[in-house]
């Protein structure tokens, strides 16, 4: 695929300031006839030249730009590319925020120059008569359209300021979302004021050009004020870098996209193919030539470089470093020795973090973090061939401090999927770090009574943090699959894992604290995975000259993926939303190959904890902070391993080996009738228990944040217990009685599962409608629940959208509930409940 080096010259100016009238006898009017008509070079003329790619003309008294473009940059596609330099999390910016890239040409229309994005997506073979209708039906974005003012031989010269200070080339301010219920609850930027807006710096260079604007949103009578990291709402500012990019010219050879392993990739649709699946999905990766074709291992042409910028805390450079330079080893078993090194950017560096042309692994401790670490990379959209990467590190992730508004005690209920919900252009937006924080608190909780150093628990932590988003910018995507290496003991034996406790550094794993009674191991990841190393030796080993003996080369590696080391699974089917896909052993939170007996020994181990708290997280002198954070943490650690369980009833494997691959495995396979049970044994115990979390309630009393002024006005800062139990049960109540659980636990008895809907539904109501007495108060505001969801899903208020045989299964489970007796010697509470379950299900069926 031929690729262009575009060379492009961009200038600004202002014009010339008028005659003064004291050495005028003329009238103004007289001397305007009489003046001479600007040109081209009057036009540039006192204005600073600012070369590269594009050539800038500032005027350095009003701060105007001009912009040329030679006609031989006309019609030809570059690279556009938009990242937040600064910003505010409440409006979608946060710095070192890529935001978006595009294919753009320059092209002439009479007296003005039109700025044209265009599609990549679509592969016309050259030579198929389809071809000639490319362009059909496809349509092309007229980003901007602007007077070409004078012209000089083959130069072009525009005013350049109002397509920079202007949304045309990049939308700034977040996309209106009219089916958003929150919307008038939420920040908002106001309308863009191009008056106060400016152009505040240039980064000129032989192969891209670099133009920062400072936007400026203004907003008179704000209805929702932010955060505190806004200093008047009515006034925000979001700093955003416009990079104009040559297409690279070299020998880089695309590889194509296959299934079984976990790129990055630009999507290709081949329009003249015949095939099945009729795609030429390109992978990102570095260009990465050995120096010595001939040799087996070989250093590279030009290595990957990183830098670490000088914002990064002293006492961690070496940790960062080691974290990087940890890849090469992986890189080494494909044929390139020393792939990657590090540099630290100096104090007095000439150059900033934001610049493309470095790889910068930076820090940044933020009022409201939108992440841990975050590793995007930019890359050609033609070829896949990755031109630059950087990756923000959150100092928060470091602390203790609690980063969400409010806290599980306060009766929160979806802090760990909303920690992880946000999206961006390669997927879902990294979230590694807001996992590793709380799997460092809680390991950090426990590191005095274990024996484990604090500052070796950081460490592993940050290694893993800095592991995992090098591999992003390495073109590999998430592995929530990975976390299956080991099994439930074997995880936790350092002479077995030797710092790889799982597949791939990719996945979202906890802390991996032994249970009660066993020594600890391994705490996180320090070192690639067997996934790892399988994923770079296809995607970075050498290619062959032949075409086809590189696709049986290419193909003998890919065949490995039915190796259990190298198993694969990504957030496309990941199953950490409630109800959202079907593999239960693509999850995250989860550990080893036996997630059920893991999450057995993990929960123990809290509730032990929970007992310990007093002791541990109390000091003479000071608040009850670090005993409110640290039972919030222990109780967010057990929620997420009861989410972890319930993804096995109903679950089915899926395995994506190609047809004849050495396996016996089907594509679908349910999840074992025992495991099903296991799951659902441990939930009975565990959550649905009547005395679920005992541990914790003498805590109750103390957990009181520490008062910061008027902070807490408006808010009552009792533990909420029932209220958080609850959430608790509902976070698993969400993915049992989901209506594509329900019906996949029906379908999947066709091919098959053994647990059937009407026997899980029965084993689901006797753990919940224990005996009475032996029920508490958090069983019954539990039964209220699961009641009122067996209502809806049986569909006697209102129409049900759940299967025939989930509504069958529902609607027997209220009967049986409606029958039970009390015993004799029932106490009141008891005899209230029963009269208000009675009335709820009486008044459904009426209905």
């Amino acid at each position: 695929m031929k690729k262009t080096i575009l060379t492009l010259a961009m200038s600004l100016a202002l014009a010339a300031p008028g005659a003064l009238y004291a050495t005028e006898t003329k009238t103004p009017a007289d001397s305007s006839k009489d003046a001479k008509p600007q040109t081209f070079s009057s036009m540039i003329a006192e204005k600073k030249a600012i070369s590269g790619l594009f050539t800038i003309y500032l005027d350095e008294k009003t701060g105007e730009n001009l912009l040329v473009i030679t006609e031989a940059q006309l019609n030809k596609p570059f690279l556009y590319f938009a990242q937040t330099l600064d910003g505010v999390t409440e409006a979608g910016h946060f710095r070192g925020a890529y935001r978006e890239t595009k294919l753009i040409e320059f092209r002439r229309y009479f007296d003005r120059i039109d700025v044209i994005s265009k599609t990549p997506r679509f592969y016309f073979d050259e030579n198929s008569a389809l071809s000639r209708a490319a362009e059909a039906n496809i349509s092309e974005a007229v980003l901007a359209s602007i007077k070409i003012e004078k012209q000089e031989q083959d130069k072009l010269l525009l005013k350049a300021d109002k397509l920079f200070l202007s949304e045309d080339l990049h939308k700034v301010s977040p996309w209106a979302n009219p089916n958003d219920p929150n919307a008038k609850k939420r920040f908002s930027l106001g309308k863009l004021d191009d008056k106060k807006s400016r152009i505040v710096q240039h980064r000129p260079y032989p192969e891209n050009l670099d133009i920062v604007v400072d936007y400026v949103f203004a907003d008179a009578n704000p209805g929702v004020r932010g955060g505190n990291a806004l200093s008047d709402p009515r006034s925000v500012s979001i700093k955003v870098q416009h990079s104009f990019i040559a297409l690279p010219e070299n020998n880089f050879q695309p590889r194509f996209d296959d299934a079984r392993v976990g790129y990055f990739t630009t999507q290709v649709d081949d329009m003249t193919s015949a095939d099945w699946a009729p795609f030429r999905d390109v992978i990102h990766r570095w260009d990465l030539q050995k120096k010595d074709p001939s040799a087996a291992v070989s250093e590279p042409v030009k290595p990957i470089v990183w830098w670490i910028e000088n914002t990064t805390p002293l006492e961690w450079r070496d940790t960062v470093a080691a974290g990087v330079l940890a890849w090469n080893s992986a890189f080494e078993k494909a044929g390139i020795k020393n792939a990657l090194e590090v540099r630290i950017q100096p104090d007095d560096a000439d150059w900033d973090a934001g610049d493309i042309n470095y790889n910068v692994l930076r820090w940044t401790s933020s009022p409201t973090p939108p992440f841990g670490g975050y590793g995007p990379s930019l890359a050609n959209p033609l070829t896949g061939e990755i031109l630059g990467a950087d990756i923000m590190l959150e100092y928060v992730f470091m602390k203790n401090r609690w980063i969400f508004d409010q806290l599980y005690t306060e009766g929160a209920a979806n802090l760990l999927t909303e920690q992880q919900g946000h999206v961006h252009a390669n997927g879902v937006l990294c979230s590694a770090g807001h996992q590793l924080q709380q799997s460092l608190i809680f390991a950090g909780a426990l590191g005095t009574g274990m024996g484990i150093d604090n500052n070796e628990i950081l460490r592993q932590g940050l290694m893993e943090l800095v592991l995992h988003e090098v591999g992003h910018t390495l073109g590999l995507n998430h592995n929530m699959k990975a976390s299956n290496l080991w099994n439930a003991q074997e995880v936790h034996d350092k002479q077995k894992t030797q710092g790889i406790i799982t597949g791939s550094v990719m996945d979202y794993t906890p802390a991996n604290i032994a249970p009660i009674g066993k020594a600890q191991g391994d705490i996180f990841q320090t070192k690639p995975g067997p996934y790892d190393d399988w994923a770079i030796e296809y995607g970075y080993s050498p290619a062959l000259a032949d075409a086809t003996a590189e696709q049986a080369r290419l193909e003998k590696i890919l065949a490995r993926s039915v190796e259990p080391a190298l198993a694969f699974g990504n957030d496309a089917d990941d199953m950490r939303a409630p109800g959202r896909h079907i593999d239960p052993r693509v999850m995250i939170g989860d550990m080893s190959s036996d997630p059920v007996a893991y999450a057995a020994d993990r929960l123990q181990l809290i509730e032990q904890l929970f007992g310990q708290l007093s002791k541990t997280a109390l000091t003479d002198g000071q608040s009850y902070q670090r005993l409110l954070t640290s039972a919030n943490i222990l109780f967010g650690q057990y929620r997420g391993q009861a989410d972890v369980v319930s993804r096995q009833i109903g679950g089915v494997y899926v395995e994506r080996a190609v047809v004849g691959a050495p396996t016996d495995r089907k594509p679908l396979t349910p999840v074992p009738l025992a495991q099903q049970k296991a799951a659902m044994k441990l939930l009975t115990d565990k959550v649905f228990a009547p005395d679920v979390l005992q541990s914790m309630q003498p805590l109750y009393n103390q957990l009181l944040p520490q008062r910061r002024g008027f902070s807490h006005y408006g808010r009552n800062l009792d533990p909420k217990a029932h209220e958080m139990i609850l959430g608790l049960q509902q976070s698993v109540l969400n993915q049992l009685l989901h209506k594509a659980v329900l019906q996949r636990i029906s379908d999947s008895a066709l091919y098959g599962n053994q647990y059937s809907l009407t026997s899980f539904m029965k084993d689901l109501t006797d753990s919940i409608f224990v005996d009475s007495r032996k029920a508490s108060s958090q069983s019954h505001n539990l039964q209220v629940e699961y009641v009122k969801r067996l209502i809806a899903i049986a569909g006697l208020e209102k129409a049900s959208e759940y299967d025939n045989l989930a509504k069958a299964a529902a609607l027997l489970q209220l009967n049986t509930i409606q029958s039970n007796k009390l015993p004799r010697g029932a106490d009141d509470a008891a005899k209230a409940q029963k009269a208000l379950i009675d009335l709820m299900i009486s008044k459904a069926l009426q209905a």
